[in-house]
């Protein structure tokens, strides 16, 4: 016997309305998922065409600064960069003649920073293994 013949006529109609819902549900889910794909398209097109629109203005931005800022590296070094320089190596000179200072002196980096020939740690203090001492308590009065 067949299964067609074993089946009742209204369960026939159930199962092919069953599989013509099965087909409608799959029609509009292809349709949906056709549609989030378009919408990804549009927003990521646009966000392109935004960052590029951001790249643009701050590149004439930069063009448009840039000799301001060329102007200010150059005023620091002619003017602020010596006078910091300076006023660095009186440190580095200070600790020099004051071991109790060194320790600071080394905590900052400032031996390193400078790199000349005044910058050598006190007799026999070489600056990356000399101890670190605390400062001596203050006596109270």
């Amino acid at each position: 016997m067949d299964n067609s013949e074993n089946q009742n006529p209204t369960e026939s109609r159930s199962d092919s309305s069953d599989l013509n819902d099965l087909r409608l549900e799959t029609a509009g889910l292809r349709q949906l998922l056709i549609s989030l794909i378009i919408l990804m398209i549009v927003l990521s097109g646009t966000l392109n065409l935004y960052l590029l629109r951001q790249s643009r203005t701050a590149r004439a931005d930069l063009v448009a600064i840039k000799p301001q800022v060329t102007q200010m590296v150059a005023d620091y070094n002619k003017m602020n960069a010596p006078v910091i320089n300076d006023f660095v190596q009186k440190l580095v000179d200070f600790g020099q003649k004051h071991p109790d200072f060194m320790p600071i002196v080394q905590k900052y980096g400032l031996v390193r920073a400078i790199g000349g020939t005044n910058t050598v740690a006190p007799q026999g203090l070489n600056p990356a293994t000399a101890p670190v001492t605390a400062p001596a308590p203050v006596p109270k009065k």
